[in-house]
């Protein structure tokens, strides 16, 4: 007699579970990472501020040595 084939667990079944366990774990990465972005977003601007400073000083400095 054939024996009928034990029911598996779908893929998506088990996406489901994992997704509600990587769900709480990305939120609270996100809420991590946004402080990052906005402290790396500030450096950035200062950066580019204190080059475009040394920029000036510079062609200052040129201009005052061909005079």
């Amino acid at each position: 007699m054939a024996q009928a084939k034990k029911k598996q667990a779908t893929k998506t079944a088990k996406k489901g579970t994992r997704a509600k366990a990587g769900t709480a774990k990305k939120r609270t990465c996100c809420a991590k990472k946004a402080c990052q972005n906005n402290h790396d977003r500030n450096h950035i601007y200062v950066v580019t501020v204190m080059g475009m400073i040394t920029a000036i000083l510079l062609c200052a400095n040129a201009a005052m040595l061909m005079v």
